[in-house]
């Protein structure tokens, strides 16, 4: 069968059987059907449990052999040991699309690896495809569709999720920031993270994929797949299991084998995916790339409050291979006129004393727009005080950040500081052109990775 059929009954399935879940339903009950009638599913639910009769107000089969009508997708959690019988009777009724969520197969000891072994033959008998064990499977907020039982709410953004944890999906909006699309591939039995890229990169609603991998197999048709989907949008990895003793951990909890770190590494670099080290970057980075238009080079213009601030913004330039804006003649001409004469002024643009002259709004203005309109400036960082809403109201300025923004196509990343920089952030976050950071070195790093993106998509590296 073709990929395109896989990737349609896993992430769009017309209708889906549950095989062995909770019989209770409602608050606290984990139950998948919950999930599913919350996010008004509009396909076929069918349910299969041997002891009860109905599950959520729905009526309930004995077996899968039983099942009358079609079913695109079939998500078994029931005890290990029944999975491969289970497999097989799907197999037989046409099921070509499986979930299987429980542990305690490859990752877990000798009796799980056979079990595995056991559940891929029967599989293969019928041409069926496995995602997991070990997952909480698939979601796709587009269709209403969701195969975990962990509750989660439907967001229709443009983010794709590729992982090998249940951590990613329940955790997203800290971890990623949101999802629309998420493969949980747990132990990667058979469909596995190329499978997951090949998918979830054609999908044309996506603008970022963000992608937790323990393990990276597949050699050329991984480097091939992973190369053709960083040409249409941005990949950002973590790469998890680098050290001795996470590579050791990552056996036990997925069953994978972590591989060289400089092999996968090297990988990354030739096939465009941008490598992240930090949870918090994975963050600030895809919702860059969600918000921020592209940084199409390395010179970077810096609007502080501080001179202090300006100092540790160049020492980051300098380690992520960025580097200060050669201003135009005349770009700082207008800052200057608003400032002191004896102020004199360059990159970074202390814009402090021209606040106290002529206000913050004029100043940070008068010093964004000017700098975005330089044709030698490539992306915008600023320096912004957070202060209690009274003060905010006379000092703020992120009103003027949002409206000349939205003016310019260039990257315009924001660090709040000061005694209510958590409430501004929260009430900035809204705003779709520029992004907000929890530190000066993280806005330079979402900086440097999307300047070399762009430089990989011109010149291949």
């Amino acid at each position: 069968m073709e990929q395109w059929p896989y990737k349609s009954l896993f992430l769009c399935p017309r209708s889906v059987v549950l095989v062995g879940i909770p019989r209770k339903s409602g608050p606290g009950a984990l139950n998948p059907v919950d999930n599913l009638k919350r996010w008004g599913y509009d396909g076929q639910i069918n349910i299969v449990h041997p002891h009860v009769n109905e599950i959520a107000g729905l009526p309930v089969t004995r077996r899968v052999s039983e099942l009358t009508d079609p079913v695109d997708l079939a998500i078994i959690a029931t005890p290990r040991d029944t999975v491969p019988g289970i497999v097989r009777e799907c197999g037989q009724k046409g099921i070509r699309a499986v979930v299987v969520t429980n542990q305690g197969f490859a990752e877990a000891d000798s009796r799980g690896k056979e079990l595995q072994s056991r559940m891929l033959a029967e599989a293969g008998k019928f041409g069926i495809r496995i995602l997991g064990p070990n997952t909480l499977g698939v979601v796709n907020a587009f269709h209403r569709f969701t195969s975990s039982f962990m509750p989660h709410d439907r967001e229709e953004v443009p983010i794709g999720l590729i992982c090998q944890s249940g951590l990613f999906l329940v955790g997203v909006t800290q971890l990623i920031g949101g999802m629309a699309i998420v493969l949980d591939v747990g132990n990667a039995c058979d469909v596995d993270i190329v499978d997951a890229l090949d998918w979830l990169g054609s999908d044309e609603r996506l603008r970022v994929i963000a992608l937790h991998a323990e393990e990276v197999r597949g050699g050329k048709r991984f480097l091939d797949v992973a190369e053709r989907v960083s040409r249409r949008i941005p990949v950002v990895a973590l790469k998890t299991g680098r050290s001795y003793e996470g590579a050791k951990t990552a056996a036990s909890h997925s069953g994978s084998m972590a591989g060289e770190d400089r092999i996968v590494g090297a990988a990354f670099r030739k096939s465009g995916i941008i490598r992240v080290d930090e949870t918090q970057d994975q963050f600030d980075l895809v919702r860059g790339f969600v918000r921020l238009p592209p940084m199409r080079g390395p010179r970077v213009a810096m609007v502080t409050l501080s001179g202090a601030g300006g100092i540790i913004l160049l020492d980051a330039l300098e380690r992520h291979g960025l580097r200060s804006a050669g201003f135009s003649p005349g770009t700082i001409d207008g800052i200057q006129s608003l400032s002191p004469d004896w102020m004199r002024l360059g990159n970074p643009i202390d814009i402090w004393p021209a606040v106290m002259k002529k206000g913050m709004r004029k100043a940070f203005g008068t010093a964004l727009r000017d700098s975005l309109a330089d044709a030698n400036v490539d992306g915008v960082i600023c320096i912004a005080l957070a202060l209690d809403d009274a003060e905010q109201a006379h000092l703020g300025a992120e009103e003027v950040i949002q409206e000349v923004c939205e003016d310019f196509d260039k990257p315009v990343v924001v660090w709040f500081y000061g005694s209510h920089a958590e409430e501004q952030v929260k009430k900035f976050s809204g705003q779709a052109r520029a992004l907000t950071v929890s530190s000066l070195e993280s806005g330079i790093r979402v900086l440097a990775a999307m300047a070399g993106y762009e430089e990989w998509k011109t010149h291949g590296k």
